[in-house]
């Protein structure tokens, strides 16, 4: 089998610097592509929620909407829809601009200036905006206890689970290095959260160089949370598992050499990971699992053409017509755009 692309394309209806996308499918077929804009680069303290849309499988898209507001960088978008319908979008608050120094730059030497602790305390955390009208109109930001790139995932009973890392209200420091990892849930559609359990590091391993978690469930109950782990030389990602819908955790076993992963669950029961591939040949990757996330079959090269390093943090859905729409950023050397593939394997 071979993947074959139905489809390749770039978002580029706004000049800025786009990264961190997460792509979601209405009931009614509308793409959605959460992520950060609004960005003169990869850390800079101007970024902003974006939200596209195509009604068209991506041939055509609109927007960008904005989505947030604040002085701080809002960063890695996640999109879910929650039992009742709901639109659930997710970010966090980056400080990174904040700690480097830009006397070079009036403009950003400014921003940092205006930064007083009383807006630090308003500001930086982890983020939610709700719609219960399609996306027509958004709630006001309310705080979540964890954060991840893609969002949360909506569990067969209804309720929705969020694994992600846990902020350190004692630092103000970036939220990856705070040290745990927790996983919450929602019996309200995302209304609030509850933190449920601790997610174990790989053993001997440092949690506070573990972040960026995604999580899916398999067919037979059992949810599935990757973890990137940057113990190592090189970020590896890893797995954990649960039977008891998120209480206890097994000990965390290395998948692959990818990062940050985002899992599907198909309507066939199998499982989907989609990954950045951060060496050369640069660009995005995929396996499929038939038992549950217990094995990973082939890895599947989606995209082998970036120019760089800075790329990744795909997501995918599935289509009407069974076949995957992957979305991702990735800098052509000049400012990183949306790209996406349409592709099945044949």
């Amino acid at each position: 089998m071979n993947v074959k692309k139905l489809k390749t394309g770039k978002i580029t209806l706004n000049p800025t610097y786009h990264g961190w996308p997460t792509v979601a499918l209405t009931a009614d077929g509308t793409l959605l592509a959460a992520c950060s804009g609004n960005r003169e680069n990869h850390v800079c303290p101007y970024g902003r929620v974006f939200l596209y849309r195509s009604t068209d499988g991506g041939r055509n898209w609109t927007g960008p909407e904005f989505l947030s507001q604040g002085p701080l960088d809002d960063r890695d978008a996640g999109l879910c829809f929650a039992a009742d319908g709901s639109i659930l979008i997710n970010y966090f608050t980056s400080l990174c601009a904040l700690y480097a120094k830009w006397e070079h730059d009036p403009a950003w030497d400014m921003i940092k200036r205006s930064i007083t602790l009383d807006i630090l305390e308003k500001e930086h955390g982890f983020w939610m905006r709700r719609s219960t009208d399609g996306g027509i109109s958004w709630s006001e930001k309310y705080r979540t206890p964890v954060n991840n790139p893609h969002g949360p995932v909506l569990l067969k009973s209804g309720r929705l689970f969020m694994p992600g890392k846990d902020l350190d209200p004692a630092t103000a420091t970036e939220a990856r290095m705070a040290p745990g990892m927790s996983a919450t849930v929602s019996d309200d559609n995302g209304v609030t959260w509850q933190i449920l359990s601790t997610i174990p590091a790989p053993a001997g391993h440092d949690s506070a160089k573990c972040h960026e978690l995604h999580a899916t469930e398999a067919a037979d109950g059992t949810i599935l949370v990757q973890i990137r782990d940057q113990n190592g030389p090189s970020p590896v990602t890893w797995q954990t598992e649960s039977a008891d819908g998120g209480l206890t955790w097994s000990e965390p076993h290395s998948i692959c050499e990818g990062f940050p992963t985002h899992l599907l669950t198909l309507k066939d029961g199998r499982l989907l990971m989609t990954y950045g591939w951060r060496k050369e040949p640069f660009g995005v990757r995929a396996m499929f699992s038939a038992d549950g996330g217990k094995t990973w079959g082939e890895e599947w090269i989606i995209h082998d053409r970036g120019l760089n390093r800075d790329l990744g943090y795909p997501s995918t859905v599935e289509m009407p017509d069974g076949t995957f729409f992957t979305l991702w950023y990735e800098n052509d050397g000049t400012v990183a755009h949306l790209n996406y593939s349409n592709w099945e394997l044949v």
